[in-house]
């Protein structure tokens, strides 16, 4: 299953020069919770503000260059081939910008996390028709010591998949 994960703002705002704008552990954890033991596949600008692979997963890399190469991850340059061969029960489409672009035709469900703010970014979530989706689950939650703004988790799943 090809699954999509993201935390985005009030503006679908999901960066800020390769960095998060915007500390929530509670999304870390749902992030962690979620991907562990399964295939997560990011651009390398993604891969690169992370700066390793995440633990316990299998992380691929989609990117133009046919030479790129770091440890503990798969690298793609085409992007059907990204999404082949899995080994996990799901994929999750991890980012960025680019990335999300690419494959939200192909995706059946998306786990967000919605952020309550309004935050300076130069990287932007695609803008999606949720007439196509149904809210399967969704929580909300307060700001707290943890957790920079009021969010909402919510999860989808595709009512018909193209």
């Amino acid at each position: 299953m090809i699954s999509l994960i993201v935390a985005y703002d009030k503006n679908r705002c999901i960066g800020n020069n390769n960095t998060i704008p915007w500390k929530m552990k509670s999304d870390m954890l749902r992030v962690k919770n979620l991907t562990t033991n399964q295939t997560i596949l990011m651009g390398r600008k993604t891969f690169e503000s992370i700066g390793k692979a995440l633990p316990n997963r299998i992380n691929r890399v989609l990117t133009r260059s046919t030479n790129y190469s770091k440890d503990n991850i798969e690298v793609y340059s085409d992007k059907n081939k990204a999404i082949e061969k899995l080994t996990t029960e799901k994929i999750f489409i991890f980012g960025g910008s680019i990335i999300y672009k690419e494959y939200i035709d192909r995706v059946e469900e998306m786990y967000i996390t919605e952020i309550d703010a309004e935050v300076s970014g130069d990287s932007y979530f695609p803008a999606i028709n949720l007439e196509e989706w149904e809210l399967i689950e969704e929580e909300s939650f307060a700001k707290d010591e943890d957790n920079e703004y009021n969010y909402k988790f919510l999860h989808y799943k595709r009512l018909e998949v193209k």
